[in-house]
């Protein structure tokens, strides 16, 4: 997708101003505020991420902040192997269906998410009918089948594609998952074979993971991406899973592993960015059996919603400083795509426990614009471009 000139929407001055009102009366037409995507026009994309219950809900008030603020979407579940097929017998294929009609109604570039991947792929996928597990070529051959059906069914819609999620650990090594088991250290090499060889020859090819600044994991993708050139495997891009915390990782080490990616000559993207405010180490430790959690008052500390105004600004600036370092990176960054909508709905509202009130996102469970939202524009709106 072609980048047109960046245009400054807004001074600093005047964004202040607009945050203060907003604050103060709590409720600020969609109308009223600048454009997410506008502002860093000529940057990046600045994406978001429908839920199976937004696409399942057409008047879902979280459309309002899609159309005006989003150029680019990506699909939270309804793509992922499990939701689409639990069963071989079983085709759900209607979510899918809403995603891409509604984002192409809309211009907006689309990702598909994502064609393989261990933690949402049904036990049937690796078995044959005798529940035995399958050979590598069988295997293989059950790939390409997905991979054919999503491009026939929706590759003239989606641009980017996420062919593999997380296949490498932190130490840098494969991830033994039951893809890498039965088919082996080249399962991912293979399952870009695929894709290059299935999907419509403008897709854009990444591969997506979390905790990329780990120096084992971060080493052996810029291994992996010299390694796919050498052989002439294209590969388009490199997904950087933006699950992030309040003080973690340091902006520095996102900004190393940013520009390590770039040195390959794959663009970046930061694929599912949201902050966890309440955090995780703080409550639960670090050997915490998640299953066993519940919500109460001391990992819920925010039970209704509203935060405390020093709790709002410490949240801002931590938002504020990443859009300032991805700016100042922006050279080797495509997109950027924020992993929900508003605070309403989500996922870290139920992880890692159940019930909890979490703070993620630029939009709150009002679908207003939070002070973050200003804070993420300001740096937009002191770029030099």
């Amino acid at each position: 997708m072609p980048r047109n000139h960046f245009r400054q929407i807004a001074s600093t001055t005047a964004l202040a101003a607009l945050a203060l009102t907003a604050t103060s009366c709590n409720q600020a037409s969609n109308d009223e505020i600048p454009s997410l995507h506008e502002a860093f026009e000529g940057l990046f994309l600045i994406g978001g991420t429908l839920s199976n219950s937004m696409l399942q809900d057409p008047s879902d008030p979280g459309y309002a902040i899609v159309e005006k603020h989003f150029n680019s979407l990506s699909p939270e579940n309804c793509m992922k192997w499990g939701n689409m097929n639990p069963s071989p017998e079983v085709s759900n294929y209607d979510l899918i269906d809403s995603f891409t009609e509604y984002g192409a109604s809309n211009n907006q570039a689309l990702v598909g998410h994502t064609l393989f991947w261990h933690s949402q792929t049904p036990e049937w996928v690796y078995q044959d009918e005798a529940g035995k597990d399958l050979t590598r070529d069988a295997l293989l051959a059950r790939m390409r089948e997905r991979a054919t059906l999503m491009a026939e069914k929706w590759g003239d819609h989606i641009l980017y594609w996420d062919v593999v999620n997380e296949s490498i650990m932190s130490d840098g090594s494969w991830r033994q998952s039951k893809y890498q088991q039965i088919i082996g250290d080249d399962f991912t090499e293979q399952a870009f074979r695929i894709a290059s060889e299935v999907l419509p020859p403008d897709a854009k090819l990444l591969y997506n993971d979390y905790n990329m600044t780990d120096a084992g994991r971060r080493d052996a993708i810029v291994a992996m991406v010299k390694d796919f050139k050498s052989k002439r495997l294209r590969i388009d891009g490199i997904g950087m899973q933006g699950h992030w915390l309040m003080d973690y990782p340091d902006t520095e080490d996102i900004a190393a592993s940013i520009r390590a990616f770039g040195s390959t000559g794959v663009k970046v993207h930061i694929t599912e960015l949201d902050l966890d405010l309440l955090g995780r180490a703080s409550f639960f430790g670090a050997d915490v059996d998640i299953r066993r959690l519940t919500a109460n008052s001391e990992n819920n500390p925010f039970p209704d919603g509203v935060l405390p105004s020093s709790e709002e600004h410490h949240f801002a600036l931590r938002y504020e400083e990443i859009f300032q370092m991805l700016v100042a990176e922006a050279e080797h960054i495509e997109r950027v795509t924020f992993w929900g909508v508003s605070d309403k709905t989500s996922w870290l509202n139920n992880f890692p426990v159940r019930g909890r009130t979490n703070f993620a996102l630029l939009f709150d469970r009002q679908f207003q614009p939070k002070p973050a939202f200003y804070r993420v524009l300001n740096a937009a709106s002191k770029t030099d471009n």
